[in-house]
């Protein structure tokens, strides 16, 4: 017991209990799909994803209360609750800020690297779509803790993570965003490759 009172608050994220861990992930993939569906062209779905997410939320929240302080419980719930009558690109802004929220409370791993990647990516391609190309996150330092990690592992993956990097950069210089989109679009499917073993 005494291991854990002095733990670094890094290790403290491991030893968490694992049920706690699992309803953290269990929500972060409920979060993803909305965005995702915005990206796909699947607007339609996003109110039902909403809807989803808050009740997989509200059956997470006893479990994340053990960890999560009551602001960010209140956060998420009354983002949950504005996401309802939201806009599309604005229900996907909303889940990649509780996303985001969630993720302080995981521990550093592989899996959040590629889920800050995954987050930086989506969240451009939704400043993309508004045309707010001067606030749009540093897509390319998101993914460089991927491809330093990598070791040769995906080379075909890293390789296209570069090209995709550079076509998004020229996209975003000449605010082309058809091609911003596109090499978004390409660097989420990249991400997908890099999850797999």
């Amino acid at each position: 017991m005494l291991l854990l009172l002095i733990a670094p608050p890094a290790l403290m994220a491991q030893v968490q209990a694992p049920a706690t861990l699992q309803a953290l992930e269990q929500v972060q993939d409920l979060m993803e799909a909305i965005p995702e569906a915005l990206i796909n062209g699947k607007p339609g779905a996003m109110r039902g994803l909403v809807a989803k997410a808050k009740v997989g939320w509200d059956k997470a929240r006893p479990e994340l209360r053990k960890t999560m302080p009551e602001p960010e419980l209140i956060f998420i719930d009354r983002q949950l609750k504005a996401m309802q009558t939201m806009k599309p690109r604005e229900q996907a802004v909303g889940a990649l800020g509780i996303s985001s929220t969630l993720s302080r409370f995981q521990g550093k791993s592989r899996q959040q690297d590629l889920l800050a990647a995954d987050r930086a990516t989506m969240l451009a391609w939704c400043g993309v779509d508004a045309g707010q190309w001067n606030q749009l996150p540093r897509v390319a330092e998101a993914f460089k803790p991927l491809i330093d990690q990598d070791k040769g592992q995906h080379p075909l993956a890293v390789a296209g993570i570069q090209e995709a990097l550079k076509r998004f950069q020229v996209s975003q210089q000449k605010h082309q965003a058809a091609g911003a989109k596109k090499a978004l679009r390409d660097l989420l499917g990249f991400v997908d490759m890099l999850e797999k073993p």
